[in-house]
């Protein structure tokens, strides 16, 4: 196992060829050899190595303008290496997430759509059809229900209801950053002893923008 002082010179060394071929009039400066170290800590320094290599590649817009390398896609690319040897065929899971995100969603915090992607793999759907569901869908759960991903457990997973209908009788939508939201959580809490319900719209219908007020206490008899 290399010593911290042989992880501080790799990352040191690694840090000065990326400054040399991605930025040659910008170093990055020292403070950034503790993040390429931490890299090689987590992924190996040939992993590494290999993910400088293709972050620094040159890049184009769809307008043909030339992009410039961004540094945090080396630990991305890192990532989606490892997780290839770990089990092969986790790269192309990562590469049908990376659609899903410009087609039905902005987050990078989406480990539970890995999560599905992999478990879609581990049954038998291939990398291609995996690409044709993001084609032909224009949701995602209908995207991974066209993978074989059962709809219940893809809201279980994904901390969606699994039925999400408009209760009758209430017509207000409360948001759960409003504040109200938080007064009949616990308003449901006291008296059903269960919290609110969250739909996929991130609220839920109540019959009024507030809960009724609670009853005054009754004043004990002497």
């Amino acid at each position: 196992m290399a010593s911290n002082s042989e992880w501080h010179a790799a990352a040191r060394h690694l840090r000065e060829i990326w400054e040399h071929k991605a930025w040659p009039d910008q170093p990055l400066g020292p403070g950034w050899t503790t993040a390429f170290s931490d890299w090689i800590e987590k992924f190996g320094f040939g992993r590494v190595a290999d993910a400088m290599q293709m972050a620094s590649a040159p890049r184009f817009s769809e307008d043909g303008e030339r992009l410039p390398p961004d540094i945090r896609d080396i630990p991305r690319y890192a990532a989606v290496e490892h997780a290839e040897d770990g089990e092969p065929g986790m790269k192309g899971c990562y590469l049908v997430r990376g659609r899903m995100r410009v087609k039905f969603y902005c987050s990078e915090s989406d480990d539970e759509v890995l999560m599905l992607l992999r478990r879609a793999m581990r049954a038998g759907v291939s990398e291609s059809a995996m690409h044709h569901a993001v084609d032909d869908n224009t949701t995602l759960e209908n995207c991974f229900a066209a993978m074989g991903i059962d709809r219940i457990e893809f809201r279980i997973t994904m901390g969606h209801p699994i039925v999400d209908l408009r209760p009758k009788g209430q017509q207000v939508f409360v948001r759960t950053e409003d504040p109200e939201w938080q007064i009949w959580d616990a308003y449901r809490r006291r008296t059903t002893g269960k919290g609110a319900p969250i739909s996929n719209r991130g609220g839920w219908y109540f019959p009024s923008r507030l809960p009724p007020a609670d009853p005054a206490p009754k004043k004990a008899r002497r």
